[in-house]
């Protein structure tokens, strides 16, 4: 039988949630640790309905939240779980749905039915929409059901599964873990700069279905990536138990740092394989990203190499979900070009208590923004109260100001009958000829001299 494992923190944040008022539900985020098991990483309370409520109560208008499971908003906690999603890293996903309740018990089979009807439109909303921040641990699609009583402090566990019926209910073990998880850190540097083809022909493109497939296509290249760690490459089926073992850090906090290659795409096909085909326009993605994500002892490397990827895909899905939320209108002109600089990551613990090696989660700023934003993000889809100085905003540079700027912008118009020219690469090439010029004058005088005043 499938199990979900909780720590004492995760215990006691029910707690506190059965004892607001009414019904509070939120998202469950953790990681498959093996198969079949489930750990908890955080529990985030969903705080939509709380703000709405506070902005009725301000209207005069008495409201209250859920009371029971048929009252929770699917699309509030849609919204929770696609942001949420943006925010982990990738070495955890957004698994399930939890409820609490100071006084009803959830063990009658009203509540399973009022349960598979929420989880089945939750489902419907997030996996067949335009959604690029998503995540589905695909080896395990099952989502987590955990329901906590007060009263009767008991949690109930059920692993969910989706069908064109409504779904089904299968029982799951709730564990408690006293002892707290001991994690390894990976960190990664990916550069990316790709070009992807435009084929579609029409003369207004829908720009959102175009990353969809320069999305898809980078999926593809990372999986058949190769990855080293420290610098040399590992076997997969690895532990991490046993590669920390034989790999300890001098320092207790230090990361691991891992470097993935990606397969020379020339090598990959035949000469009678190759295509020549035409396309309207392309994408180039260019940048680094950093990456940084958490493994327990009984995650194996290959697992580490996954979690790398998934967290490649989905920091660049986020901001490319950022740039999309800004669009008036999805559709671009075929003849149009479009330069944007899209928000740098930043990290923030998800615990401040001088554990070694926290877990951080992540958030996209803008040039301009302050991290605030990240501070009241933090907040209303984790329900965490974070500071300022607990933000790190120095992993990820800006970009120079150059790359953005109108003479870029003009360099790279298809129409453009008059090039702009840059004066200082102008002028740079300039006084690198006539030092070579100097240079040969001087060598020329030298030779002079020694045959004629020997």
């Amino acid at each position: 039988m499938a199990s979900v494992l909780l720590s004492k923190l995760d215990v006691g944040y029910l707690e506190k949630c059965s004892g607001d008022s009414g019904l509070n539900y939120g998202v469950i985020i953790g990681q498959n640790v093996k198969s079949e098991s489930f750990l908890v990483v955080h529990l985030a309370k969903n705080c939509e309905e709380d703000m709405e409520i506070l902005l009725k109560a301000n209207e005069n208008e008495l409201l209250q939240g859920p009371t029971s499971i048929a009252d929770i908003s699917t699309q509030a906690l849609a919204t929770q779980w696609t942001a949420a999603s943006k925010m982990c890293p990738g070495s955890f996903n957004v698994q399930g749905v939890f409820v609490t309740s100071e006084k009803q018990n959830f063990g009658d089979e009203n509540t399973n039915i009022a349960a598979k009807k929420m989880l089945h439109e939750l489902h419907n909303i997030l996996f067949q929409g335009n959604v690029f921040c998503t995540s589905v641990d695909e080896q395990n699609p099952a989502l987590i059901f955990l329901a906590y009583s007060a009263a009767s402090k008991k949690a109930i566990c059920q692993a969910y599964t989706n069908d064109m019926t409504g779904g089904s209910f299968a029982p799951m073990n709730c564990q408690f873990i006293d002892k707290p998880i001991d994690w390894h850190t990976f960190e990664c540097c990916y550069e990316l700069d790709e070009i992807f083809p435009i084929f579609d022909d029409s003369q207004r493109i829908n720009i959102e279905n175009q990353f969809q497939r320069a999305l898809l296509a980078m999926k593809r290249s990372l999986s058949e990536s190769e990855m080293f760690i420290e610098n040399i490459w590992v076997d997969e089926s690895l532990s991490l138990d046993g590669f920390a073992a034989n790999n300890r850090k001098k320092v207790a906090n230090e990361n691991y740092k891992a470097t993935i290659f990606l397969p020379v795409k020339c090598h990959q096909y035949n000469e009678h394989s190759v295509k020549v085909r035409k396309f309207n326009g392309t994408i180039r993605l260019s940048g680094i990203i950093f990456s940084r994500i958490w493994c327990s002892n009984k995650n194996t490397l290959g697992d580490v190499k996954r979690y790398v990827q998934n967290d490649i895909l989905r920091s660049l899905a986020a901001r490319i979900q950022v740039y999309c939320d800004g669009l008036t209108d999805p559709h671009v002109s075929n003849d149009s070009v479009f330069i944007s600089e899209p928000p740098r990551r930043v990290f923030f613990n998800l615990f401040a208590d001088g554990t070694i090696n926290p877990i951080q989660f992540s958030e996209y700023i803008f040039r301009g923004e302050a991290p605030t934003v990240a501070v009241a993000q933090a907040k209303q889809v984790l329900d965490l109260d974070i500071s300022l100085e607990n933000i790190v905003a120095d992993l990820e540079g800006l970009p120079d100001d150059e790359i953005f700027s109108d003479i870029s912008l003009t360099n790279v118009q298809k129409n453009s009958t008059q090039p702009m020219v840059n004066t200082e690469k102008y002028l740079t090439r300039s006084m690198y000829i006539l030092g070579i010029t100097i240079s040969l004058l001087v060598l020329l005088c030298s030779i002079w001299l020694h045959y004629f005043f020997p």
